[in-house]
């Protein structure tokens, strides 16, 4: 599974920027990797003095990085500030797709994947009605959807990723692997193994690949495949 810092960096990718660059562009402020009750008061004063526009940012990127620890306690504390996003800031439509996507990480860390589910959904109905800013939603719905083994979801799953492969967009290495992985796993559930198998192959290429299509040598490694996932290329029967 690839982490949020992987995808931050894709979006920066994305973007033409440095993800080196956007990090220290942030104070160390809202990056915080523990909460105490020191860095709870330290946080939310600097939080109020912060310009109010930017203020839902601050708060999402505290959850990132919290969500990023995995700790249990911590992504409660993340759950906290992506509500608060949305409570306080109801009206700031560039970090809603991503408070959804990160609600939806939390519940899969939590192995709650019909609420994990249900947020990705969300993320992707609001990129439908904002499309000036995308995540990785599709994905991260479908990966959820293989792994909960929600069988009566593959018919939709197969189609979001048949479109999303369709679009005239750049995908990295890393998305074409796990969306291969899931078309092959739900193939070979229809009895279609042939197609199983192409997949299959498209699956392990793009696992091996070792640069992306950006024009930029200095970037050409975002996105490409660190650590293949165990599980899913297990039901591909690619261990």
């Amino acid at each position: 599974m690839w982490s949020l810092n992987e995808k931050y960096t894709q979006w920066c990718g994305y973007l033409g920027v440095s993800s080196n660059f956007m990090k220290t562009a942030m104070t160390d402020w809202c990056r915080r990797k523990t909460w105490t009750k020191t860095d709870e008061e330290e946080y939310f004063a600097k939080l109020g003095r912060a310009r109010k526009d930017g203020r839902a940012q601050y708060l999402r990127i505290q959850a990132y990085e919290l969500i990023e620890t995995k700790d249990m306690n911590l992504l409660t504390v993340a759950q906290t500030l992506l509500n608060k996003i949305l409570t306080d800031y109801p009206d700031n439509r560039f970090e809603r797709s991503s408070t959804y996507n990160h609600l939806g990480e939390i519940y899969k860390l939590r192995q709650d994947y019909d609420t994990a589910l249900g947020y990705f959904q969300k993320s992707l109905d609001f990129e439908k009605e904002y499309p000036n800013v995308t995540t990785t939603s599709y994905l991260d719905f479908a990966e959820t959807v293989v792994r909960a083994e929600k069988t009566e979801l593959y018919e939709k799953v197969y189609k979001l990723l048949t479109d999303k492969l369709n679009e005239n967009s750049l995908k990295f290495p890393n998305q074409s692997y796990i969306m291969y992985s899931v078309m092959s796993v739900i193939s070979e559930y229809k009895g279609d193994l042939e197609k199983a198998n192409v997949f299959a192959d498209l699956a392990d290429k793009f696992a091996t690949t070792q640069t992306n299509s950006l024009w930029n040598p200095r970037k050409n490694k975002i996105g490409v495949v660190k650590e293949r996932i165990k599980w899913l290329d297990k039901l591909v029967g690619r261990k």
